[in-house]
């Protein structure tokens, strides 16, 4: 999978959770935080990403990232507010934790070691029009197309749905 189809679901949980009250500066900021958080698992870091996949893509591993990630804002009220509340942290959580599920839904006959380091399963629930991006850049920039066309409806559906919402208020 490339970075597309993570970034534009982590652009659409930044949309569903985005506060209302923010500058176009705020705005920029709050989304590009979801779009990296929904990408952290694929990070080049050492002992991370594709070098470890088994490790950046375990749910608990996740888990555990996520919960000291929070750690500062459960205890600081004044922080949790700074960043928009509580529903701006748990969709910051799942921004990140998309980011297994879709790697799930490729067809590169391994799936992920989600349960790493409980058990070695691996969860693989493939959708036949993806493809992992290997090989010449044709098939790459055919990989991000599939993405960006699978993906892009439903952020554009959470762009719409928000827009309705704050029409009835």
């Amino acid at each position: 999978m490339t970075e597309v189809g993570h970034i534009l679901m982590g652009a659409t949980v930044g949309v569903l959770c985005r506060p209302k009250a923010l500058t176009t500066k705020q705005t920029v900021v709050h989304m590009a935080a979801f779009m990296i958080l929904a990408t952290i698992p694929d990070l080049p870091f050492k002992n991370w990403g594709h070098d470890r996949y088994y490790f950046s893509h375990s749910v608990f591993v996740t888990l555990l990232l996520i919960f000291l990630f929070l750690l500062p804002f459960l205890f600081s009220r004044k922080l949790k507010m700074q960043i928009g509340g509580a529903l701006v942290l748990a969709g910051g959580a799942c921004s990140w934790l998309s980011h297994l599920l879709l790697d799930s839904f490729y067809n590169h006959g391994k799936g992920i070691a989600i349960y790493w380091p409980i058990s070695s399963a691996r969860l693989a629930l493939p959708i036949p029009w993806f493809d992992v991006a290997t090989g010449s850049s044709l098939h790459i920039i055919q990989v991000m197309l599939i993405e960006f066309a699978s993906y892009s409806p439903i952020l554009l559906l959470a762009i719409w749905y928000k827009f309705k919402m704050s029409e009835h208020r």
